[in-house]
């Protein structure tokens, strides 16, 4: 305890005694240190004195205070006690006086502290901020910032302080915010408020904050790491991370991308409060909002601006605010400082606030926009940005069309822009102009007036509809209003444009903006219908009918009723409901009078002034219209008069509907001026023009009211003669003939016609021109049918008038007779028509038949095609007849001439009670097997309803003027209906006769007549009689193998059916389900012609012939010698006759069901399940049937589905796995329809585990298509189960996930089929992600089956090629890309994915299968396992303790795994969850670790070891420092093994023992006795190896430890001799070199004692009389290290040693053997030639200084190397004198001094100096003379210069001279030398001379 910290008194006196003491022990402290300790002590307590009640004594505090800031300001290096001071700054019983100087001393103290007392002290600072003042928050937070990015997110917990966390990204935003320019400059006095601040928050950083751009970058990257760990909503985060995004420099841009992605996939851009801050930062503070000066912001830069709108772009629904997004807007396109990138992305913007802006917003700022946007297209300099105005444009039209309205200016506007427009901006101008339309439409109710719209439904005319126009442009309608006259005036203008796409948007505007009914918008689209652009004109169509196709058009003007689909209302509430909802939309037509009149008024416009110039001259003819726009005027027209008229399918007339037309003209049009005004318009274009649709229109009139027309129109009749006779086209011809005889009979009398009709004969039968003769005929057969109608009505001829007696009669039917056997078609094709119109109102004028064709007609074949009769000269009706079968056989006539010729063969029965009718209908009856046309088929059925109804028949009315009769209303004979009951009766034996044959072809004639009969005959007594046969034949053709036989099947049943009684009526209704849900038929008569199969489906025969029918197969089997597979045929053949049957009957329940809903609802849950599967059938005409069936029984297949949903799932789950492929392929595709179409999956759930399990047996089906179903339909129920396994699901995703994923992981993921187990996987992986914290539960097996998968889904190959590698290098780069391969593999992806949801007692539970499946054999199971261990420690952390210790054994198992990637995956698994285990875990896991390393010496297993403590190391270093007592020693040892280039196990020991001592020698030291006692153990052992590393140990503390080893030197000596004796081994070596480190001591160390000494000498020349070479080697050098650091004399030895090596010579030597390669010669000569430089340093370094032993060898030395010196290589040279030199040295006789013995006299020392200097001499020459190397030249010189130096000491100058010779003889030559080495050592031998 202080003195200060007594505070306890309060009196005055004694706290001002405590601060004189204070302030004289800081008047004491000299020294920074003193300083430092006392301000440590009593800086704090004297702050907290500032409280004190006493002025004195603050006053002393003050001046105390200010004493300690001029004393520490001016020492940097002076700490303070921040930590104490920051305890008293969040004190919150603190006073402002010790907060405020608290504040002062952390801001001056905290820079000084360590980084990592910054880090600790950081969060506490930050934690602090909160209701502190301002000035104190930006001390602070420019403290922090530098450190953001290295604070933990552990240490901080900003979520709970919403108000520091708020500070802090304020304040982080502003610094983001500052640009790097913007960084005050000395001197400077004013501040330049950057963009998106204010004035203050600009102050607060840089007022007192002298920073760089260096500085500021790194503070921004420190602020966006820290934003990105996870601490703050991403909300918050959103604007700070664009801000960064958007930043100058790369660096923090870069950084800044990545999360800010994460954040914009995660916020909900819906919500104000997200958006809000970036429209705030954007616009700046509003000039409108009363702001202080100071906090007035600065809108953001055009840089900012580009990456904030980027993301208000992304803002929907009420995050686009109103008005900010206007002034976004605004100012993005036309402020000063905007670009052109910037507009581009505000116009996107504007589209996005249109698009996705609340309409009730955006209505109130529309106006505002289409300002901006008007400015913006108006001007030049935004040239490339009008596209995209004028997409904006066009869309604010659609949405806002009320700030449009009446802005024809505008739309002028930008109609003139397009003619100049390039090709880009005149397509965005017309799709706006497009889009504006709506804004101009004018509704119906504002066109037409109240009173008349209750009248637009009724279908007939009313009074009201007469007026002319002028009378209705008196009424007040709306559209008399000058806005909308003048937008017509404009369209119409336009429509007259040069400018095709002006014309175009003319067109539609027209289309859109006025009402189908409008008669003047018709008018206009009427004009574009004939414009001369494509385009223009087919849209013009498609507005004024709904389509442009030509058919299609034709059907709406005649009004053709669509057929409606009739269904079956199997559930009455949902149809009934179907009906509320479905409202088509209903084509309008205007009016016929109101059409007319104002076509004709614009006639009328257009033959005045300047409207003349669209007029269009043929000939002297003047059309008002171009020829395509009339005949598109009177088609239009044509249709509003059937409309008006209220006709249905009124096609060319005469039809059934001529007579209504007929009545509508007489009650509406006569003698109106509307229809003459029609008449003109149609004779105008028919005059200059003549086509089909003048001459149409022109015979509705003509035709329907002859009486009145005809006479108005005879100048017409020379134009049509010559038409109907010149013109090349069938119908205009034909047209023009008609309208001629209407004419021509109604004006003439009887004479005249008679006259005309015989003369158009002849020139018929005479005239040269083939059009002119079917003109003719056309003319005068139509004259003759008309005067025929007319006498029947006593309107011609007179009483008593017989058609068959009329003279020109009987001359026209003569000459269509014979142009029935014409050879040219056209004539053979008008004479059937001619023929067909005569024959149905009368008998032919000729006779019956002759009496040769009476014996013909009693015969079997009364009329044969085939048969190549030739005809007598008289023509009969027979002839006539026959004839008309000939056409039908004959193959080169049309199919249209054919069906035209049967149909009048028909009629010929209707004219007249034909005599031989049966025989016509033997005729046709004879055909069925002729022909397989379908049409042929048709016509024949509609003849033999003809025949069988004979004069009764409607067909002989008039056309013009009757109406067609049903019933009994039609029977005119009953004596002819009496007659034709039998014929029919005889017919339908014949027809259920030939029912029975299996020819094809008869089978689909007699379906087609019988349902021809039924249809048109059900009242008949035979058809009713014969009902119950009709349905059994049905019945047997729905099993029928074609769809045109079947479905007349169906139609035939639903006819029985019609016309049955109700006991009738429920038979028929069993029978068809039950061939519908069986597929049963009747056993078919099998004959040699019976069609098996169809054509070409089953290829064809050897020979070329195609394979069908029965007796095709049997000849092919035969050929074949293989009957059996006759039978194979013919179980295909039942297989499609089934499949033929189920088909057919669908299409007979079809038919009944349309009759008998209401009876088939019971058994609606067994019929719907099979008709819902066949709709998928893989055969595409049963599919499409079936689902046409489908379509019309069922009213609302969603509804029905849904009702019958489990019936279905039922079977198709039971037929999922039927024995039929096409069964299986149609389940499939069936259950991916009804899963996708379900309300929730949930309903299902009961199936869903089967379905699952016979999915994947299907999935594997031996059939491709069939496997391929399978898996699409997989792949859509894992979709379905994973959005309904959604954790927003609640309990109903529970239960599936429950459901499904047992199957999942017991059948699926372990599956062999691989597409089985890749949806398994995928399914899996998907479903964690969706189901969330709900799959808990699961993960207990889950994630064992997922490890397991990862290694059963690998590849076989790639495992047994990592097998069958033998280089492991290779095998361990594929099984490390094996292993990264899975844990990138799905099911580790999906493992990844469960962490999150995995606690401790989810580990616990799965923990015994995850060591289990640690141990399989299979690599990547291990792997999967290892990488799961990994992110359980991450994930876990501390959590993990308690099953660490469990966990760790297993992984150190497989850390010895002879697969070096198991090991180094374990290895690793190992390390992350050892940073987690509890001490003592990892005590025992050193010690094993350290015992394993002992026990087992294969590189393996070390590798191993040393991959587990670098992997403890990585994961958590305190275990390694905490252990290092018990591996330090291990760790020394093995990172002096022996290095191997295929291993790194070295050089990992290295990187621990770094970490265990970065500095190695203070490491060494440390444990230095620890690594003795190992050492001495490893050379104790008998392992070789061992005792390497111990030797190498021993180098390595030899070399590090500068201060020696002391004591412990001959512990180790000891250890090595007692290693180094015994035989000799690989690496022995290192032994020797350690023993001759140890004899070496440093300096200041005391030196080896000489026995110690003379032991290790010894031991090394032992070591050195080894034989081995190499080893001999490292002897000798080792020797000679010893004893140069010992001094010992055992030269003797060394020299009997020596003699030896060099007495041998490597050039002489020769193999030892035969067996010895020349290589291996080679091998020993270089050891040979490495010994003696060997022995030759050992001779220098061991050279004696005895005198009496140099005295005996110094001759011998001396004269052996200069004798050797020539013959030696260079390197022995250099050994040779390098040991020169050292014996020079040490040489006694040429020492100074006097000698030390007496046994030398003064003459032998004489005599001794002169052979050196003599042996020397010669050597030094020699190299001087022979050598150009370098070295060998500089050691010479350097002998020379010890010699010369020495001889000169000695005064010997007779040598001297000898040496001064050689020199002189090169100095010359190596003065000049490129050595600087030698020309120094040059100059310093010249000294000696001198």
């Amino acid at each position: 305890m202080s003195e200060m910290e007594v505070t306890e008194s309060n009196d005055c006196s004694n706290d001002l005694l405590l601060l004189d003491r204070v302030f004289l022990r800081l008047g004491n402290a000299d020294t920074d240190e003193q300083l430092e300790n006392c301000l440590n002590r009593f800086l704090p307590p004297v702050i907290l004195k500032l409280s004190s009640p006493h002025e004195q004594v603050r006053t002393k505090v003050m001046e105390l205070l200010v004493h300690v800031n001029k004393r520490v300001k001016c020492r940097a290096d002076v700490q303070l006690p921040v930590e104490t001071l920051v305890q008293s700054y969040r004190d919150p019983t603190a006073n402002s006086f010790i907060i405020n100087f608290s504040i002062i001393y952390i801001t001056m103290g905290f820079p000084r502290l360590p980084r990592e007392q910054q880090l600790k002290l950081a969060p506490s600072l930050l934690e602090s901020l909160e209701n502190r003042p301002q000035s104190h928050q930006d001390q602070i937070l420019m403290l922090v910032i530098p450190l953001l990015a290295e604070i933990k997110e552990t240490d901080l917990n900003l979520k709970e302080k919403p108000k520091v966390s708020a500070l802090i990204l304020k304040f982080a935003t502003d610094v983001l915010l500052l640009p790097y320019r913007a960084l005050p400059n000395t001197g400077e006095s004013d501040f330049q408020v950057p963009p998106g601040m204010s004035l203050k928050s600009y102050k607060r950083i840089v007022d007192k904050n002298q920073l760089n751009a260096n500085q500021l970058e790194e503070m921004k990257l420190s602020i966006v790491n820290f934003i990105s760990k996870d601490i703050f909503n991403m909300n918050d985060i959103l604007l700070t991370l664009i801000v960064a995004a958007a930043d100058s420099r790369f660096s923090v841009a870069n950084h800044a991308n990545s999360p800010l992605i994460r954040v914009n996939s995660s916020v909900d851009w819906s919500q104000a409060s997200v958006v809000a801050p970036l429209y705030s930062l954007y616009l700046g503070t509003w000039s409108g909002m009363k702001v202080l000066p100071d906090e007035r912001k600065v809108p953001a830069c055009t840089r900012l601006r580009l990456k904030l709108i980027q993301y208000l772009n992304k803002a929907t629904g009420p995050g686009i605010m109103f008005p900010h997004c206007v002034q976004v807007v605004f100012s993005s396109l036309f402020d000063v400082n905007t670009n052109s990138r910037l507009r581009n992305m505000a116009l996107m913007f504007l589209l996005n606030v249109i698009n996705n802006g609340e309409e009730a917003q955006l209505q109130k700022v529309a106006t505002i926009f289409l300002r901006m946007l008007l400015k913006l297209i108006r001007s030049e300099e935004h040239a490339e940005h009008h596209p995209k105005g004028y997409m904006c444009l066009g869309r604010l039209a659609m949405k806002c069309p009320e700030c449009f309205s009446n802005q024809f200016a505008l739309l002028e506007e930008l109609v003139k822009k397009i003619p100049e427009a390039v090709p880009e901006m005149r397509t965005a101008l017309r799709d706006a102009l497009l889009e504006m339309a709506v804004a101009y439409k004018i509704n119906s109710e504002d066109l037409v007036p109240e009173k008349e719209s209750s009248s637009e439904l009724e279908p007939g005319p009313s009074k009201g509809e007469k007026m002319d126009l002028d009378e209705t442009e008196k009424k007040a309608t709306h559209f008399n209003e000058p806005q909308a006259l003048a937008l017509f005036a404009l369209l119409e203008h336009y429509m007259h444009s040069d400018e095709p796409m002006i014309r175009y948007v003319a067109m539609r505007y027209s289309a859109v903006v006025f009402p189908q009914d409008y008669v003047p918008s018709r008018y206009l689209l009427l004009l574009a219908s004939g414009d001369s652009q494509d385009d223009v004109s087919n849209e013009a169509l498609k507005c004024l009918y709904g389509t442009s196709r030509p058919n299609e058009i034709e059907d709406v003007v005649n009004n053709v009723v669509k057929k409606e689909t009739t269904t079956v209302n199997l559930d009455e509430d949902s149809a009934k409901r179907d009906r509320d909802t479905k409202q088509e939309d209903v084509f309008k037509a205007p009016k016929f009078n109101d059409m007319v009149t104002y076509i004709w008024d614009q006639m009328q416009k257009r033959k005045k002034g300047s409207n003349s110039k669209h007029r269009f001259v043929i000939g002297n003819q003047v059309l008002q219209f171009h020829p395509q726009t009339y005949q598109e005027i009177l088609r239009y027209l044509r249709m509003c008069l059937n409309r008006d008229a209220d006709l249905k399918d009124c096609s060319s007339h005469p039809n059934a509907t001529s007579p209504l037309l007929a009545k509508y003209f007489y009650e509406n049009l006569l003698e109106s001026e509307t229809l003459e005004r029609y008449l003109t318009m149609i004779t105008s274009l028919l005059n200059a023009s003549p086509g089909i649709m003048p001459l149409t229109c022109f015979l509705d009139i003509v035709g329907c009211v002859p009486n009145e027309m005809a006479a108005k129109y005879t100048t017409l009749l020379p134009f049509l003669l010559n038409l109907f006779t010149s013109s090349t086209k069938e119908e205009i011809r034909e047209t023009a003939a008609t309208i001629f005889a209407i004419i021509f009979v109604n004006t003439n009398e009887k004479a005249a016609i008679d006259k005309q009709i015989k003369e158009f004969v002849v020139q018929g039968v005479n005239n040269k021109s083939l059009e002119a003769q079917c003109g003719y005929i056309a003319a005068f057969t139509n004259m003759c049918e008309r005067c025929i109608v007319l006498a029947r009505k006593g309107k011609f001829g007179g009483k008593g008038f017989n058609p068959v007696n009329w003279e020109p009669y009987q001359e026209a039917a003569v000459a269509l007779a014979n142009f029935l056997s014409h050879s040219q078609t056209l004539l053979v094709a008008a004479s059937v028509t001619a023929v067909s119109l005569l024959v149905r109102c009368s008998a032919l004028p000729i006779p019956n038949s002759s009496s040769k064709q009476d014996s013909i007609l009693q015969s079997d074949t009364p009329f044969n095609i085939k048969d190549n009769f030739q005809e007598d000269g008289e023509v009969t009706k027979y002839s006539v007849a026959d004839r008309l079968f000939k056409i039908v056989g004959n193959a080169k006539l049309p199919s249209k001439v054919k069906e035209k010729s049967l149909f009048t063969l028909g009629l010929m029965c209707c004219g007249e009670r034909l005599p031989f009718a049966k025989q016509m209908v033997k005729g046709f009856l004879q055909m069925a097997k002729d022909s397989k046309e379908f049409e042929i088929h048709l016509q024949i059925g509609e003849s033999l309803v003809l025949c069988v109804e004979g004069v009764n028949s409607n067909e002989r009315r008039d056309l013009w003027t009757d109406l067609p009769k049903e019933g009994e209303a039609k029977i005119q004979d009953m004596a002819a209906l009496k007659e034709n009951d039998e014929l029919l009766e005889w017919l339908l034996r014949e027809l259920f006769k030939m029912g029975r044959h299996p020819h094809p072809h008869s089978r689909q004639a007699t379906s087609i007549w019988l349902l021809a009969l039924l249809k048109n005959c059900p009242e008949r007594g035979p058809i009713k009689n014969s009902l119950p046969i009709l349905q059994d034949v049905f019945m047997d053709y729905l099993s029928e193998n074609s769809d045109i036989v079947q479905d007349v099947a169906s139609k035939g049943l639903s006819l029985v059916y019609q016309n049955s009684d109700e006991s009738q009526k429920q038979a028929l209704v069993g029978q068809i389900i039950d061939q519908l849900t069986s597929g049963k038929r009747s056993v078919a008569q099998v004959t040699e012609d019976t069609k098996i199969f169809e054509e070409g489906q089953l290829g064809t025969a050897p020979t070329g012939g195609n394979l069908s029918t029965y007796k095709e197969l049997c000849s092919l089997a035969s050929d074949l010698n293989q009957p059996d597979l006759l039978y194979k045929f013919m179980h295909l053949a039942h297989h499609n006759s089934v499949w033929n049957s189920k088909r057919g009957a669908a299409f007979g329940f079809h038919s009944i069901a349309l009759q008998a809903g209401a009876q088939l609802s019971e058994h609606l849950p067994k019929i719907v399940p099979r008709l819902y599967r066949y709709r998928f059938d893989p055969t595409p005409r049963i599919q499409n049937s079936m689902a046409s069936i489908w379509h019309a029984i069922v009213p609302n297949t969603q509804a029905t589905v849904q009702k019958y949903h489990k019936e279905i799932l039922a079977d198709l789950t039971a037929n999922l796995t039927s024995n039929q492929w096409r069964v299986r392929m149609s389940c499939c595709n069936a259950l991916s329809d009804l899963l996708r179409g379900a309300k929730s999956l949930h309903e299902s759930l009961e199936q869903l585990p089967s379905i699952w399990c016979q999915l994947f047996r299907v999935m594997d089906d031996v059939h491709e298509g069939t496997r391929q179903a399978a898996t699409s339909t997989a792949n859509v129920l894992s979709k379905l189960c994973i959005q309904a396994s959604d954790v927003s699901q609640g309990k109903d995703g529970k239960e599936i996930v429950s459901v499904i994923l047992p199957v999942l992981l017991d059948t699926g993921i372990t599956n062999l089929v691989r597409e089985v187990r890749s949806v398994s996987l995928q399914t899996v992986s998907k479903l964690v992600t969706a189901a969330g914290s709900s799959l808990t539960p699961f993960l207990g097996r889950l994630v064992p089956a997922l490890l397991s998968a990862a290694g059963d889904l690998e590849s076989a190959k790639l495992s047994y090629l990592s097998t069958a590698l033998a280089d492991s290098g290779s095998r361990e780069l594929l099984d490390d890309m094996r292993a990264n391969a899975t844990r990138q593999h799905y099911t580790t992806d999906t493992v990844v994915k469960c962490m999150p949801y995995i606690d401790i007692e989810v580990m616990k539970e799965m923990l015994p299968k995850v060591l289990e499946l640690s141990k399989s054999p299979q690599l990547g199971t291990k792997v999967a396992c290892a990488h799961f261990l990994v992110l359980a420690a991450h994930y876990l952390r501390v959590d993990l303790e308690p099953v660490a210790g469990k966990i760790m054994p297993s992984l150190l198992n497989g850390t010895f795994d002879r697969n070096s990637t198991v090991r180094k995956n374990y290895a690793e698994a190992l390390g992350q969850v050892s940073a987690f285990a509890k001490t003592q875990s990892i005590e025992k896991l050193m010690k094993k670790l350290v015992n394993l390393y002992e026990t087992k010496e294969d590189d393996s297993a070390r590798s191993a070891i040393a991959l587990t403590l670098k992997s403890v190391a990585k994961a958590k270093i305190e275990h390694i420092k905490d252990n290092e007592a018990v591996i330090a020693p291990i760790v020394f040892l093995a990172m002096h093994a022996p290095k191997d280039n295929e291993s790194n196990t070295v050089e990992m020991f290295e990187e621990i023992w770094t970490d265990i001592s970065p500095a190695r020698e203070s490491g060494i030291k440390q444990h230095l006795p620890a690594l003795r006692e190992e050492i001495e153990k490893a050379l104790n052992s008998s392992s070789w190896t061992k005792k390497i590393q111990a030797a190498n140990a021993i180098k390595t503390i030899c070399k590090e430890l500068s201060s020696g080893l002391g004591e412990q030197r001959e512990v180790f000596i000891r250890s090595l001799l007692a290693a180094v004796h015994g035989k000799t081994f690989d690496g022995k070596q290192h032994v020797v070199e350690a023993l001759a480190l140890l004899c070496s001591v440093k300096d200041g160390e005391n030196a080896v004692s000489p026995a110690i000494a003379t032991e290790c000498i010894n031991a090394l020349l032992v070591e050195s009389r080894k034989q081995e070479m190499v080893y001999k080697k490292h002897s000798i050098i080792a020797l000679a290290s010893a004893l140069a650091a010992t001094n010992c004399n055992v030269f003797n030895q060394v020299y009997d040693i020596v003699k030896v090596i060099l007495s041998k010579d490597e050039y002489s030597m020769e193999k030892d053997s035969d067996d010895e390669d020349n290589e291996t010669s080679r091998q020993r000569r270089e050891q040979l030639t490495a010994l003696k430089e060997a022995a030759y340093e050992l001779l220098g370094k061991a050279w004696p200084k005895d005198p009496d032993t140099q005295e005996k060898y110094q001759d011998v030395f001396f004269e052996h190397c200069s004798k050797s010196y020539p013959g030696s290589s260079r390197s022995t040279q250099l050994a040779i004198l390098a040991g020169v030199a050292r014996v020079l040295e040490r040489l006694v006789v040429l020492n100074v001094e006097p000698m030390e013995t007496d046994n030398m006299a003064l003459g032998g020392r004489d005599k001794a100096i002169t052979s050196v200097t003599s042996h020397v001499a010669n050597i030094v020459e020699y190299t001087l003379k022979n050598s150009n190397q370098v070295r060998h030249r500089r050691d010479a010189l350097n002998i020379m210069e010890i010699l010369i130096k020495r001889l000169k000491d000695l005064q010997k100058p007779e040598e001297l001279d000898k040496l001064r010779q050689i020199y002189q003889t090169y100095a010359q030559d190596l003065s000049k030398d490129s050595s600087h080495e030698l020309r120094s050592k040059v100059d310093s031998i010249k000294v000696y001379f001198k």
